[in-house]
């Protein structure tokens, strides 16, 4: 998807960063949006065909067909349309009459039927117009069309920017299935690259016309042309039988670049571990051709605003499984394409330098970012809010690509499962779209394991545990034991996590790993060694997101050990004795009298000796009364 590459705002104030994923609104900002679930229109679209002559800035003429088939009887077709003037409309070759209603991104053309739209029947509009595309309401950060001058033009549409320049039924699910053709009529001495493959150009006089076309189905989103001085760089992809184009078209200005230079061994790299290249029978280009600052995936052929290094390269070209073959079903559900993407530029760097570059790429990438930018228990994964900067985020790019990662581990590593249910996913929806939940679904399949607690915790809850662990060894004469205490401490509103974890123990004599399945809000473990443990080391391959504070404590006990606990507080009256645990091991504790007087305090563990009574102990809003005989 788009991805904006310099900045982000923090705290009000922009400031470069570290490139990072993040979509931003050109238009209205924040926009906020009630991002529809699937409800197919009444028909069906097939396929458009965009005849567009643009020069001298502004486009001189414009004839959209748009080829639908009913689903269902109707006797009104409407399309999401924000341009004015439009002309004239044609339902089958003849016209009709037309009206609008709304405004900016709301805007609609209502076309009346002359005659109803039954099931199966295959209908034409034609929709003519000319003029400037709008400046208002096109939501998406590249606004659909932009004419910057007379020899430059892009468009770029996600998530509504196609109904600025195409009348459209522009919902991710809606892919036209026969695919889209183009005819751009512009000044000869310029490039046109636009989806697919090009058919002919035709000459007349100072202009030329280029013919593209795309033959496999196509979210409304990633329909694209653009307009400006380019030259090509190419290869040739071979992978088994396949041999196709690959092109990388720069400025006709610029001197040689290396950027593309690595595409074709990116193709191999993702078709190894995805399946083949969805689009091998056409291209794959990418060009530069819009403003710095972001790329954008459209299919066959990627859009970028400069020669922006490999892993954005990886990014866009991986979108062509993730998001272009199988598109998400909402703007919801956006975490299966750029979650997916983002994961993909740890599996290209995993390729070139083995599994050290992916872990130090993941670091980077996702614990980094996410700790840095993202709050706890912040935004789900799946449908994280309304708004541009909701659904284009560190909860999407980067948690996303975590919950990969994560999947990968709690697969047991097992490179091959992970991977082929990735490649089971593609195969049910490849050409289509899927839902969170089809991904759910697939992978539990094809795995053959009720992995639904995993994706509830970490798609459809928000934030991520936050664990604090302290540690006793105990000698019983024969071996070592280790004590854990493991605490989640993460804010409300967070779950109470799941999670195997792994937990490296040192002793003088080497070291050795164990797993541990942490599921509660306080547990203890006991983990047995053959000589004295100096240290241990929690997470150690960073295989889970997660936060964590690890501390030796003499202190903790095989008694603390057995008493249950949970989110309040626990007290263990033995005698004269009260050992008093407040809700989690972070929180300060203190014990009253009945007349108010404070008698005692500590922070996450609070051993008093108390006279004959009753007490009362109290850690934050929570009460406990006592009473010691």
């Amino acid at each position: 998807m788009m991805l904006l590459l310099s900045f982000f705002q923090v705290k009000d104030a922009w400031r470069p960063e570290e490139p990072f994923l993040l979509k931003w609104h050109k238009t209205v900002g924040y926009h906020l949006y009630d991002w529809p679930d699937v409800e197919p229109p009444p028909y069906d679209v097939r396929k458009y065909v965009i005849r567009m002559g643009v020069w001298g800035g502004t486009v001189q003429y414009a004839h959209t067909t748009v080829k639908v088939v009913g689903r269902y009887a109707t006797d009104t077709i409407i399309l999401n349309f924000n341009w004015d003037p439009i002309d004239s409309v044609k339902y089958n070759g003849n016209p009709i009459s037309f009206y609008t209603t709304g405004a900016d991104t709301s805007r609609k053309l209502v076309l009346p039927l002359p005659s109803t739209l039954n099931p199966g029947d295959t209908a034409l509009l034609d929709v003519f117009y000319h003029g400037y595309p709008p400046s208002s309401g096109c939501m998406g950060y590249g606004g659909g069309m932009s004419i910057q001058s007379p020899s430059w033009v892009y468009t770029d549409n996600e998530p509504y920017g196609l109904r600025c320049w195409v009348p459209s039924y522009d919902q991710p699910y809606e892919k036209a299935d026969e695919g889209v053709e183009f005819y751009i009529t512009t000044d000869s001495s310029l490039e046109v690259v636009a989806n697919g493959l090009l058919q002919d150009t035709t000459a007349s006089g100072a202009f030329k016309t280029w013919h593209y076309a795309h033959s496999h189905p196509i979210a409304p989103y990633l329909i694209t042309f653009a307009i400006r001085d380019l030259r090509a760089k190419e290869w040739t992809w071979t992978y088994g039988s396949i041999t196709m184009p690959v092109r990388a078209w720069i400025l006709a200005s610029d001197t040689d670049t290396v950027w593309g230079n690595r595409l074709t061994e990116m193709l191999t790299a993702f078709s190894i571990r995805y399946g083949v290249y969805p689009f091998h029978n056409e291209k794959y280009e990418e060009s530069a051709v819009l403003p710095g600052g972001w790329a954008m995936e459209d299919q066959t052929n990627s859009f970028f605003g400069g020669y922006y290094a490999g892993w954005v390269e990886a990014h866009e070209l991986s979108h062509q499984w993730w998001g272009d073959n199988v598109t998400c079903g909402t703007f919801k559900d956006i975490w299966l394409n750029e979650g997916f993407a983002t994961y993909s530029e740890m599996v290209w760097r995993e390729h070139v330098g083995g599994w050290a570059a992916y872990r130090s790429y993941y670091d980077r990438r996702a614990d980094s970012t996410i700790f840095t930018y993202a709050s706890n228990p912040g935004k789900p994964v799946y449908n994280p809010g309304p708004g541009m900067g909701d659904a284009f985020s560190v909860y999407t790019y980067n948690k996303g690509a975590a919950v990969l990662h994560m999947l990968r581990y709690v697969l047991d590593k097992d490179t091959s499962l992970f991977f082929g249910a990735l490649r089971y996913y593609r195969s049910r929806h490849e050409g289509s779209y899927a839902l969170t939940s089809d991904f759910v679904s697939d992978v539990q399949t094809y795995t053959g394991r009720d992995l639904s607690w995993f994706f509830n915790e970490w798609v459809y809850e928000p934030g991520w545990p936050v664990y604090n662990v302290r540690w006793n060894r105990f000698n019983d004469g024969g071996g070592w034991s280790i004590l854990l205490q493991v605490e989640q401490t993460q804010p409300s509103g967070a779950p109470t996590f799941k999670m195997p974890i792994e937990v490296k123990v040192f002793t003088p004599t080497g070291d050795t790993t164990v797993v541990i399945w942490d599921s509660l809000d306080v547990q203890h473990f006991w983990i047995t060694v053959s000589d004295r443990p100096d240290s241990i080391l929690w997470d150690p391959d960073n295989w889970v997101l997660e936060q964590h504070t690890v501390a030796y404590d003499p202190s903790l006990t095989v008694g603390e050990a057995a008493e249950p606990r949970s989110r309040d507080i626990t007290v263990r009256v033995e005698g004269s004795r009260a050992v008093i645990l407040p809700p989690l091991g972070s929180d300060e504790v203190a014990v009253y009298d009945p007349s108010g007087r404070k008698l005692a305090t500590g922070r996450g563990r609070l051993e008093v000796r108390l006279r004959a009574g009753a007490y009362y102990a109290v850690s934050g809003a929570k009460v406990k009364a006592f009473v010691v005989r």
